[in-house]
């Protein structure tokens, strides 16, 4: 890692996958660069722990969704990181520990038609939230509900149906064997960056970018900002001149919520690796 120097050609603030894919374009470069973490790590809400000696567990995200033209597919490959091909546990297989097959089919149905019913409103242009689209009286509605939450990061009637809509899913999703943290920590290996940096000021306001961290003050002619939506809409980094249209389309894109929790159980290896289960089918 590196320490802070009081000039750059480019600072990049945030050592997530963008702030790390930003810094790999510009090596080789005639500029130099810099990340700028105020984390004591990289990866930003990729974060790969050991729960137990034979449990790696991501923290964060785990998945390499549409793995058929996802980006990190190639970068495990030249880093020699194992990807795990298998079918991943969920639809069909991910109730069969939850539901008779009867109900399984009738819930599965119902979750289709909800799919159906916010697609074909969306072509049509119209947003609204994507709860609208829940059919009245149906017995599944709230497990439809709980199901979008843990997919989407908050629930029905908090999320636009356009936004719901304009995923893109090839429906192809592999995962990284020692985690998808552990892979982009080791994408970012070697890559120059200030971690425990914490930057509170971006002052644009002269012909070069003026920046003040928790480490000390640096110039740049160039800062390319990284950071999650909601610490710009938070003003955590605050902007001088202030830029209130930047604001106010990061607060606009907030970033959903999902809780992980992880836990080792005894006697139970009765249960189907990789399943689902639900304890209540109406909430």
């Amino acid at each position: 890692m590196s320490s802070l120097p009081s000039s750059i050609d480019i600072a990049i603030i945030g050592a997530g996958a963008a702030g790390l894919g930003a810094a790999h374009a510009l090596q080789g470069r005639s500029v130099s660069c810099i990340v700028l973490e105020a984390r004591d790590r990289i990866g930003g809400r990729a974060h790969t722990i050991m729960a137990s000696p034979d449990v790696t567990f991501d923290l964060g995200c785990g998945w390499l969704h549409s793995a058929n033209r996802n980006a990190f597919v190639a970068i495990a490959e030249q880093l020699s990181f194992a990807i795990d091909k298998s079918r991943p546990p969920w639809r069909d297989q991910a109730y069969e520990a939850a539901f008779p097959r009867e109900e399984r089919e009738e819930f599965i149905g119902a979750l289709e038609a909800f799919f159906t019913r916010t697609a074909e409103a969306a072509a049509r242009g119209h947003d609204a939230p994507a709860s609208d689209y829940l059919e009245p009286g149906n017995r599944w509605n709230g497990m439809i509900d709980a199901i979008c939450t843990y997919l989407n990061g908050c629930e029905l009637e908090q999320m636009s149906l356009l936004d719901f809509e304009a995923y893109a899913d090839t429906e192809v999703n592999w995962r990284i064997r020692r985690g998808y943290g552990a892979l982009v920590a080791a994408y970012g290996a070697g890559l120059p960056i200030a971690l425990n940096c914490n930057v509170t000021l971006i002052d644009h306001g002269d012909m070069r970018i003026r920046l003040t961290t928790s480490q000390g003050t640096l110039t740049a002619d160039k800062v390319i900002v990284t950071v999650p939506t909601n610490l710009i809409a938070d003003e955590a980094i605050r902007f001088n001149p202030r830029l209130p249209a930047k604001v106010e389309a990061a607060a606009g894109l907030p970033l959903g919520l999902d809780n992980k929790v992880t836990l080792a159980l005894d006697g139970w290896e009765h249960l189907p690796k990789d399943s689902g289960m639900r304890g209540r089918s109406h909430t």
